[in-house]
């Protein structure tokens, strides 16, 4: 049931609306599934404006409510990621093992070309609810940037480039597995869950921050860049040798006038060719989502770790408390002394705290 609904054909108007603009771009497979991309990216709007805020307070009402607006904002962002990475890669994996035709595209002979330019309904919706995702994630990127950084706006534009390209349709077959490069992705999030709700360097944490380390070397440097290298074999040998179109020979003509017009055609492919701006689009963008995973590793290995040393929040602990002991003095008269300014006896804990927190703000420009 679930499936027919998730794998459900495209509205014949809408189909039709989309298919000439998509026609202009040679994105001749996304008016087949147009709507699973709206849908995700409707769905997962929805989750980050309305049910994350409304599960979140109902939740964790202390916590939540007490977060400023960038934190809010990135925890319902992370909020959506973890649903979104663990729907996609279940329905990956369900599609690879539940695909036939998908599977025979890596055994007959013609198996390179059928990898780069045969098209596949499940694969389809597969990159789809990805792309959806990945829209709403360059979005997201870009209207808080300030929050996110240049690193998440690369991988948001580098990833619905690569989807996109795939509605051409342009190896289709690859969808399945590069989706699954968000499988630490749940991991990911819950770390982070962690340092947001107190359980900062809690067991919970631990085991998690194994399970990500794990899931993220073995996933997406291991098997991302295995896959990617099997992507650029395939593409530089049909580059290099393009499956051509085959004439008869004179001898096997039974009208020789007609060798203009006779033609054996050796396969589906026969006659199509890769420009080599989609090479080099597809392989610079792979290759730009690869090397932002290396750096990524290297930052969560530091990241982990930080979270269960413990001398270096001691040490910061006593250099804060020996701070504050030397901003508050009180004198031989009883006049309390703010870090050198004289305070009223009869000032408010809040008016001591403002003044030391603008002291502070000084000291640190």
């Amino acid at each position: 049931m679930a499936s027919s609904v998730l794998f459900a054909p495209c509205p014949p108007a809408l189909t039709e609306l989309v298919k000439p603009y998509a026609t202009k771009i040679g994105l001749h497979s996304l008016p087949l599934h147009i709507h699973q991309v709206i849908a995700a990216f409707v769905v997962y709007h929805f989750i980050f404006a309305v049910i994350s805020p409304i599960f979140s307070s109902i939740a964790l009402p202390k916590t939540y409510r007490n977060f400023d607006k960038r934190t809010k904002v990135n925890w319902n962002v992370h909020v959506v990621s973890f649903i979104q990475s663990t729907f996609i890669c279940v329905l990956a994996i369900w599609a690879a093992c539940n695909d036939p035709q998908r599977d025979a595209w890596s055994k007959d002979e013609a198996a390179m070309l059928k990898r780069t330019f045969e098209y596949n309904h499940i694969q389809g919706a597969v990159q789809a609810y990805a792309e959806g995702y990945f829209i709403w994630d360059l979005f997201m990127s870009a209207w808080h940037l300030d929050i996110f950084g240049l690193g998440f706006l690369a991988h948001a534009a580098s990833a619905v480039m690569v989807f996109s390209l795939g509605f051409r349709p342009f190896v289709n077959y690859w969808a399945s597995v590069f989706v699954l490069f968000e499988i630490s992705s749940p991991f990911l999030n819950i770390h982070w869950f962690c340092d947001k709700t107190g359980m900062t360097g809690s067991l919970t944490q631990l085991i998690n921050g194994f399970f990500l380390l794990t899931s993220f070397f073995c996933c997406r440097l291991i098997w991302g860049t295995w896959n990617a290298a099997l992507v650029f074999i395939d593409l530089h040998s049909i580059y290099n040798n393009p499956p051509s179109v085959l004439r008869p020979s004179d001898d096997n003509l039974i009208h020789p006038d007609h060798l203009e017009t006779d033609e054996i055609v050796a396969h589906p492919f026969a006659g199509k060719s890769l420009p080599f701006w989609l090479i080099m689009v597809y392989l610079g963008s792979n290759t730009i989502l690869n090397l932002l995973n290396y750096y990524w590793f290297g930052r969560m290995i530091q990241t982990v770790s930080a979270r269960f040393t413990k001398d270096k929040p001691a040490k910061k602990g006593k250099k804060e408390k020996k701070e504050k002991e030397e901003a508050i003095e009180v004198d031989a008269n009883g006049k309390i002394w703010v870090e050198g300014t004289d305070v009223n006896v009869g000032t408010t804990v809040e008016v001591v705290k403002e003044k030391l927190k603008k002291r502070t703000v000084t000291r640190q420009a």
